[in-house]
């Protein structure tokens, strides 16, 4: 006696179709002569084919469910051959990845592509935050026809090569079958229709290029390498889908006199080494301006000085980085003779009129 089908499947009698196939896909994997090696397996595998492609089929299903037989003889298999039920290439992919794939479906509204702006800012800008108006180029629906594609008032068509489906399909026979193969129309470009009379502004696509000004707002803190997203600016959907949206990359010039680190900000000053001696205040140049800092009598050179939440703010935070200001003190490199003496009357009040080899020096240590 004939095993029962629906015990093959593993599924209880009446089950749906969605039951159906989801058993099969279950077992095809656990049966297939590449995956299981196992004796037996083959013969298992093709007797799940068989009884998917009787339950698989309304008519042939409704007649098993009465009678209990069914002709599952290979010329009554949709012209298949020893594929054994399956579809085609397209139900191979579906048995063992789980879904069609893309591509084979009418075309319909689709998203518009998305665009990139690169944008460069200053130290200035990024120290403050900005608004900047830039000016780009996108895809919008046409004005003249108003995304239809077509002139006013001239009608589409169903595409007479793929009958409005939007699809092409080819069958491929071979010595192991025969294969189903579908492709997206290129009559039609998957639309499933044809325009007549194209619209002659955008040549029927429904689209054109134009130039628009977009305000982008700039936090302060951005850094270099920050990618921020102006939703729906980007170019239109073809077919009336939604338009992308518009990504403007940050890059910051290098600045004449600071340099970033971080949320702090370094800068570099020269101090004549008399007020290095000395002690001194001087005026340094902040991201706000200007600021007086105190330099201390005896400064050593390469001294850095800090001034507190003089840096860049924290982007999307509060509060200020700092900045350090270098002391690079500078030697003149001639001098007159009035100076000459006085540093030579200094160097000898000091004892440092006569230069001592480093051998003197280690000995005057111990």
């Amino acid at each position: 006696m004939a095993q029962d089908l629906y015990e093959l499947l593993e599924l209880d009698r009446g089950a749906a179709e969605g039951d159906v196939k989801k058993a099969y896909r279950k077992l095809a994997r656990k049966y297939h002569p590449d995956v299981n090696k196992d004796p037996g397996a083959e013969g298992k595998f093709k007797e799940i084919q068989k009884a998917y492609a009787i339950l698989s089929d309304p008519s042939k299903k409704s007649k098993y469910d009465q009678y209990g037989i069914a002709d599952d003889s290979p010329g009554q298999q949709g012209g298949h051959g020893d594929m054994g039920g399956f579809g085609g290439f397209e139900d191979i992919f579906d048995v063992f990845f789980g879904g069609k794939r893309q591509g084979t479906q009418q075309r319909g509204p689709s998203q518009g592509e998305d665009l990139r702006y690169d944008l460069e800012l200053t130290l200035e800008d990024v120290s403050k935050g900005v608004n900047k108006n830039i000016s780009i180029y996108h895809l919008e629906k046409c004005g003249t026809c108003h995304g239809g594609g077509s002139t006013a008032g001239a009608s589409k068509s169903q595409c007479g090569h793929c009958q409005g489906s939007g699809q092409l399909k080819s069958v491929q026979r071979t010595l192991l079958g025969s294969f189903s193969q579908v492709t997206t129309c290129h009559f039609c470009s998957g639309r499933g229709h044809v325009i007549k009379n194209p619209c002659k502004s955008c040549h029927g696509k429904g689209l054109e290029k134009k130039k628009k000004s977009i305000d982008v707002d700039i936090p302060a803190g951005i850094e270099k390498g920050t990618r921020l997203r102006v939703n729906g600016e980007g170019n239109y959907g073809e077919m009336g889908g939604p338009a992308g949206d518009l990504y403007v990359f940050i890059t910051v010039a290098d600045h004449k006199y600071f340099k970033r680190k971080g949320d702090d900000i370094l800068i570099e000053i020269e101090i004549p080494f008399t007020q290095a001696i000395l002690g001194t205040e001087v005026e340094v140049p902040t991201l706000e301006g200007s600021a007086v800092l105190k330099v201390p009598a005896g400064t050593q050179p390469e001294t850095s000085f800090r001034l507190n939440r003089k840096g860049i703010p924290h982007f999307r935070g509060i509060g200020n980085g700092d900045q350090y200001v270098k002391a690079k003190i500078v030697i003149p490199k001639r001098i007159s003779g009035k100076e000459r003496q006085l540093i030579e009357d200094y160097a000898s009040a000091t004892g440092d009129s006569k230069c001592k080899n480093i051998f003197d020096r280690v000995r005057s240590i111990f």
